[in-house]
C-alpha cells in the first residue's frame, strides 16, 4: 500500500480537509486515526455542525476558530484553516487575525450562502495578501433536497477564472451528489488554479481514475473530510500509477499549502 510505503520512507500523507470538534474525546479519536493512517500533516477547520447553525453568527465562528488555534498549538500534526461565514462582515477582520496567528488557509467556506463575487472578493484579496488557499464546500445534488445556498463547481470555476493568481480548493469530490458532473465541469473549466480534494463518504468505483484522466493530476489533493477508511481506500484501490498516488497523497498538497 502506498501510504505504508510513505511511512517506510519516513514521511506521511498530507490531508487538506479535516474537521475538529469542541468535544476533545472526538479529537482524540481523530488523532488515533491520523496516526494509524500515517498522516503527517492535517489542515483543520471547525466542524460546521458544532457551530449550531448553517448560518452561524460572528461570535460562534470566532469561538470555533479559537478552538482550532488551541488544537494547532497543542498538536504538531495540526495546522489551522480559518472558518468564515461570508454573511458576517466582521469575519473578514477575524480571518486576518487568525492568519497572523499562523493559520494556513481560509475555509471551509460552507453553505450559509453561495460564494458570489461581491461576497468572496474581500477574502480573495486576503488570500492573495497572505498567500494562502481557500477551501470551499461544493456539491451537485441529484436527489430531491433543496440547498439553494450550496456552491457547486461552476461557482468555483467563475472565481478561479476571474482571479487566476489565487488557489481555490473544491471540497470533497465524494461529498455527496453527482461527482461525474464535478469531473466534467472541472474539465470544461480548465482553470489551473482550481484544485479538488478527494474526500467524502461516497465510495463509487472509478472516481479517482476519471478525475486523473480528465483533469490535471497536479491539481488533485488528498482530503479525508475525516472519513479515513473510505478516502484512503479510494486512492489505494484506484487503477492509477503509484507515482500519481504519491502526488495526490503528499506532493500536490504541499504545493498548495505550506507543509512545514
Amino acid at each position: 500500500m502506498i501510504f505504508e510505503h510513505l511511512r517506510g520512507k519516513g514521511v506521511g500523507i498530507v490531508d487538506v480537509h479535516v474537521h475538529t470538534f469542541y468535544n476533545d474525546d472526538l479529537n482524540k479519536a481523530l488523532l488515533k486515526a491520523i496516526d494509524k493512517f500515517n498522516v503527517e500533516r492535517a489542515f483543520i477547520s471547525v466542524y460546521p455542525f458544532d457551530l449550531g447553525s448553517m448560518n452561524p453568527d460572528h461570535e460562534s465562528v470566532a469561538r470555533g476558530n479559537r478552538k482550532i488555534l488551541e488544537l494547532a498549538r497543542r498538536y504538531s500534526v495540526f495546522r489551522g484553516v480559518v472558518f468564515v461565514n461570508l454573511l458576517n462582515s466582521m469575519d473578514l477582520y477575524m480571518a486576518e487575525k487568525f492568519l497572523k496567528e499562523g493559520f494556513r488557509g481560509i475555509g471551509e467556506i460552507y453553505r450559509s450562502v453561495k460564494p458570489r463575487i461581491k461576497l468572496i472578493e474581500p477574502y480573495i484579496e486576503l488570500a492573495k495578501q497572505y498567500d494562502v488557499p481557500l477551501l470551499i464546500h461544493i456539491a451537485h445534488r441529484i436527489y430531491p433536497r433543496s440547498r439553494p445556498r450550496e456552491a457547486d463547481i461552476g461557482d468555483l470555476c467563475r472565481i478561479t477564472r476571474r482571479w487566476q493568481r489565487i488557489r481555490v480548493i473544491a471540497a470533497h469530490i465524494g461529498g455527496g451528489g453527482d461527482w461525474e458532473n464535478t469531473v466534467e465541469m472541472l474539465r470544461l473549466c480548465g482553470a489551473r488554479n482550481l484544485y479538488i480534494d478527494t474526500g467524502g463518504s461516497v465510495g463509487d468505483s472509478y472516481m479517482i481514475e476519471d478525475l486523473v484522466k480528465h483533469y490535471y493530476k497536479e491539481n488533485i489533493l488528498f482530503g479525508s473530510d475525516n472519513i479515513y477508511t473510505t478516502s484512503i481506500a479510494r486512492i489505494e484501490g484506484a487503477d492509477i500509477d503509484p507515482n500519481t498516488k504519491i502526488m495526490i497523497y503528499r506532493d500536490n498538497p504541499c504545493k498548495v499549502f505550506s507543509c512545514d
